[in-house]
């Protein structure tokens, strides 16, 4: 699936440049940035959609009004971003630490137990593990 993905044209171009290069060679910031992106488009939208209503509400002579409320919303979405910034650095660390984990595990579950055998030698009886 990962191939198909890299064929795109546009993601080959994308993956091409500094910042795709740089992404490729360090999944956990790439994880942290689509974390952060996923979550910051319902903020950045609202705050769209608001600097919009308000544009429209005060077109006539309430310049001020509205770059005043542009202001706290800015600041508003400055706040609101940056916690989210934080919660998808900790998410993205609680996911890698869990596959980790689980990774880890799941080959300790399946690695292949060999049995003891005894090897006889005249009249001493040793056992030996087969590795």
């Amino acid at each position: 699936m990962m191939e198909d993905i890299s064929y795109d044209p546009k993601v080959a171009e994308l993956l091409n440049t500094r910042v795709g290069k740089y992404l490729t060679e360090h999944p956990f910031l790439a994880l942290v940035v689509l974390v952060f992106g996923l979550t910051a488009s319902v903020p950045i939208g609202l705050f769209l959609a608001f600097a919009a209503v308000t544009f429209i509400a005060v077109t006539g002579c309430f310049i001020f009004v509205e770059i005043f409320l542009l202001m706290i919303g800015g600041t508003t979405l400055l706040c609101v971003l940056f916690c989210l910034a934080v919660v998808s650095f900790w998410v993205s660390c609680a996911l890698s630490a869990l596959y980790i984990v689980i990774s880890h595990v799941l080959n300790f579950c399946f690695i292949p137990r060999t049995p003891e055998r005894n090897i006889s030698t005249g009249h001493m009886e040793t056992k030996k593990t087969e590795w």
